[in-house]
């Protein structure tokens, strides 16, 4: 049992990890070419940017979720039916997404705190990643099906290569060729592209395709699929929503350093963010597969393992983010009063991705176990707790509010979390 909980979990977490050490070279790459203007300006684009990626993953985790339970279940046209209706929902999405983005993105990055030299900037950005917006929703959505069918180590390869292409791209690019946010967003576009190709293969496998009438649409499982997506989808996406938030807050009471400097913060925690969310996503598998089999037993040890794992990681990782706050400014090339706010501000941050460490495999274990609700009460509820909090503690902090914000968040969510986890357990017994 442990070995092959730990033959879904590694590859995940390493997939994972790839993706959240490409999230800081990226800005250290952007920091160093353009200074405070880069960073501030790839932070304001990066909420739309996301919704690209968090469609993709939202869809792909949704149809994961509804094959492995039909699959554990028994109900193997079921699963193949939903796996074809992913596909299809990904494309649709997709399309929409991108026209959506190409005809709106310019007064959205105005209304997101897109101002005077910052604008052209983030436009910029965007631009060129959406060129490649469908390929990233496809490179996202597929690799949680691979995953699906075992094949986690394949999933990881796919995931890693693009992460290192678009790393070894983004330093030719920003550093080599001076082409700035241009060049990040092309790093990005054609690592996604190589992560594609990996997963058109895996289909392209006669054991693996897909056929034709499993991708005719039906209400029932598309429905299904897009009920469990929407918590993945806010769990992916509520960072670019506390990023939008954080980002006019700062401006307003601490001006473009402290933009820059939460952009050097943000892609610290996201690091941890998407490190436990690789233990999530690597455990749904077996999860969902043991719901659907009604096997408490396996359910109740593969989630206890996946909680050791989170908070072990989430603790580890928020004492070596306060140890080494005085180097981060060096790293990202930040100006001396951006880096006066990103030492001050670490310790803080570092009790947030302590508490990553509880509070995203608790969403990843709700939805798995097709727990809808209180998947979504916990991502959505994040989201309203943030409007709350960003917009009251700063009236009464000021700039020092801004920074307590997403702490008070996630102690909240981790409260709730326990009390969630808990009755849940008590049910399972008395049942």
């Amino acid at each position: 049992m442990k070995k092959k909980y730990v033959g879904y979990i590694f590859p995940s977490m390493l997939s994972f990890l790839l993706t959240g050490i490409y999230s800081i070279v990226d800005g250290i790459f952007v920091g160093r070419a353009m200074g405070d203007p880069g960073l501030a300006a790839i932070n304001i684009a990066w909420p739309l940017v996301a919704l690209i990626i968090s469609l993709g993953t939202g869809i792909g985790m949704g149809g994961a979720v509804t094959i492995s339970i039909n699959a554990g279940a028994g109900n193997t046209k079921k699963a193949q039916k939903a796996e074809g209706n992913t596909l299809l929902l990904l494309l649709i999405g997709a399309l929409f997404l991108i026209l959506f983005l190409y005809l709106c993105g310019s007064p959205l990055l105005k209304l997101l705190g897109a101002k005077g030299a910052l604008l052209p900037l983030a436009e910029t950005y965007l631009k060129y990643i959406l060129l490649g917006g469908v390929v990233q929703v496809f490179a996202s959505g597929m690799v949680p099906l691979m995953r699906n069918h075992g094949a986690s180590f394949y999933a990881m390869c796919s995931m890693a290569f693009g992460c290192i292409s678009n790393i070894l791209l983004d330093y030719f690019f920003v550093i080599v060729l001076s082409l700035g946010l241009k060049g990040a967003a092309l790093a990005t576009v054609l690592g996604q592209v190589l992560t594609l190709i990996f997963c058109i293969a895996f289909y392209a496998r006669k054991k693996n395709r897909i056929s034709f009438l499993s991708l005719h649409p039906e209400k029932a499982t598309v429905l299904s699929i897009l009920r469990v997506a929407a918590s993945p989808f806010g769990l992916t996406y509520l960072p670019s929503v506390t990023i939008i938030l954080m980002n006019l807050q700062a401006l307003k009471y601490g001006g473009e350093e402290a933009v820059s400097a939460y952009a050097v913060l943000a892609y610290i925690i996201s690091f941890m963010e998407l490190l436990v969310q690789g233990i999530g996503d690597g455990s749904q598998p077996l999860l969902s597969l043991s719901e659907g089999k009604g096997d408490k037993t396996a359910l109740k040890t593969y989630a206890r393992w996946t909680f050791l794992l989170g908070i072990s990681f989430g603790t580890a990782g928020a004492l070596l983010f306060v140890l080494a706050r005085d180097l981060i400014p060096v790293f990202y090339g930040t100006s001396p009063e951006a880096a006066a706010y990103i030492i001050y501000a670490a310790p803080f941050f570092a009790l947030v991705m302590a508490f990553y460490g509880l509070t995203k495999p608790a969403v990843s274990y709700f939805y798995a176990t097709h727990k809808v609700a209180l998947s979504s009460l916990l991502v959505y509820g994040e989201i309203l707790l943030t409007v709350v909090f960003i917009f009251l503690l700063p009236l009464l902090c000021g700039l020092n509010g801004v920074w307590y914000t997403i702490p008070a968040v996630q102690i909240v969510l981790g409260i709730c979390s326990v009390f969630f986890l808990r009755r849940k357990e008590t049910r399972n017994i008395s049942a």
